[in-house]
């Protein structure tokens, strides 16, 4: 054990200037830029939307419910519904200001969450802000279109501000008002998030990386928080697991939830669970971040503290583990750059101030000559023409997209899978997209297998390879043809 002096207080801590004018400003531009990219980028009303509202619908009138409901392969089965707060607040958006409202609230939804983080590195400098500004777009265009991991990022951001705020570099001793927040507000914050995404792991490890990283830095004797705060901040995250473990209708189960997404047939639908070693973009990316994170570690006073650079790093590899995960980069770097990089005084450019403005102008405008987002692709002719006509026997075998809002517009339409792709079996999903992919000459097994009495398929091989073993096309679009089982052929 070692004899720790009381931390060490700098002037800059003491003396703290009001935020100027010019820099609350440059937040609100970046802050609403965010939210004009989002607009634009935002053009489908995609599968994500209406798995939410599907499943927010029979929420909304039966409760959350553990087996599944809908008329999939897997109806009647366990349902591992973790989001469901989300779904509901989605649906009831929807009820109150329709789809094209809910695209205009995510967009404010992704934009706030920006505006927070620059809050806490306002007095760094307007590079800072820059720099964090320009790793959170390209982080968010994985969930650009509305879907529940919107929340998670909005709480990650909050809960870098609690940290910071709580256990950042000149925090004293621990007061009654630190000990409420510990013991009440994180494990709170946690029970929420844990009926809204998923995600609320990410911020079960930014914890642990902050509480390790204060207990070395500690150890070392550097300044910040004294034992007993670190002890109560390490407290607060075995209590927020135990939250989210208990304080959502799955209970323990939420793990087994968790768990799902090793699900290697996940693959086959989406990329996002794919490492970033598969894209040359998010390589770059993530190189881009490193550099950002190794600069403002090596820019530090020595003796450098362990915590900052620790958090950094961690979110760093977790993002290097899984496309979706890139979403914590922006906000894990906000969390180094306020804990290392010194107080700058200087005050915001006019010019950048007035890019930043124009910038989200412009976007706006570009807005409004696009027009609102609609679902022509989850939605298409062929989608339509299968609610009206579905097969006689046998499921509707689609992507995930098509399959969801299939359930939107008519819950009773049997598909094989929809939206809740972790909900399914690997073995159900390789025979669901070998189907829609025509990886096989023979696709009658997983025909079978499904029970597929009709396809909503897009690949021109796929759809050769069902017209060839039995499968009539009642309707051919752009974006999709819509074939059903002819079983007096032997299809």
């Amino acid at each position: 054990m070692h004899d720790h002096a009381p931390p060490r207080v700098s002037a800059d801590a003491i003396t703290r200037t009001a935020t100027p004018p010019r820099t609350k400003l440059l937040i609100g531009a970046l802050g609403l830029l965010v939210v004009s990219v989002a607009l634009c980028l935002n053009r489908d009303l995609n599968g994500d939307l209406y798995l939410l509202l599907f499943s927010g619908r029979y929420i909304a009138h039966h409760g959350p419910v553990g087996y599944d409901p809908f008329p999939t392969v897997q109806h009647g089965q366990q349902w591992l519904n973790q989001q469901w707060l989300s779904e509901l607040g989605f649906y009831e958006a929807e009820r109150g200001v329709g789809t094209t409202g809910i695209t205009v609230l995510y967009a404010l939804l992704l934009g706030l969450p920006l505006t927070l983080l620059l809050a806490a590195i306002r007095r760094k400098g307007t590079i800072a802000m820059i720099a964090v500004a320009a790793l959170y777009v390209p982080g968010i265009l994985a969930i650009i279109h509305p879907r529940a991991a919107g929340f998670t990022l909005l709480l990650f951001a909050a809960l870098v501000l609690v940290l910071l705020s709580g256990w950042g570099r000149w925090a004293g001793p621990v007061t009654r008002s630190r000990a409420i927040l510990a013991l009440v507000g994180l494990p709170a914050l946690f029970a929420l998030w844990a009926n809204l995404h998923g995600g609320f792991i990410a911020g079960l490890l930014l914890v642990a990386a902050v509480t390790v990283g204060l207990a070395i830095d500690w150890w070392r004797r550097l300044p910040g928080p004294d034992w007993d705060a670190i002890a109560l901040l390490g407290a607060a995250g075995i209590l927020g697991a135990v939250a989210a473990t208990f304080a959502t209708p799955l209970g323990p189960d939420i793990w087994t939830y968790v768990a799902s997404f090793r699900n290697s047939g996940l693959k086959l639908a989406s990329t996002e669970w794919e490492p970033v070693t598969n894209s040359l973009p998010a390589i770059a990316y993530l190189v881009a971040a490193a550099a950002i994170g190794a600069w403002t570690w090596w820019r530090e006073p020595r003796p450098r503290r362990v915590m900052p650079a620790l958090v950094a790093l961690g979110f760093l590899v977790f993002a290097a583990s899984s496309m979706r995960n890139l979403i914590f980069v922006a906000p894990a770097l906000a969390f180094q750059i306020s804990c290392s990089a010194p107080d700058r005084a200087a005050a915001t450019s006019r010019v950048v101030l007035g890019a930043a403005a124009a910038g989200a102008a412009a976007a706006f405008v570009v807005y409004g000559f696009l027009g609102v987002p609609d679902a022509h692709r989850v939605g298409n002719p062929a989608v339509q023409y299968a609610i009206k006509h579905p097969p006689s026997k046998g499921r509707i075998v689609a992507y995930a997209g098509p399959s969801s809002y299939m359930l939107w517009r008519a819950p009773d339409t049997p598909v094989a899978i929809d939206g809740w792709l972790e909900h399914f079996t690997e073995e159900e999903l390789r025979a669901n997209f070998g189907i829609l992919h025509g990886s096989l000459r023979d696709a009658t097994p997983y025909v079978r297998r499904l029970n597929a009495g009709a396809v909503v398929a897009y690949l021109p091989q796929a759809i050769a390879r069902l017209e060839h073993h039995g499968f009539v096309a009642k309707v051919r679009g752009p974006y999709g043809t819509y074939l059903v089982r002819n079983r007096a052929a032997g299809g």
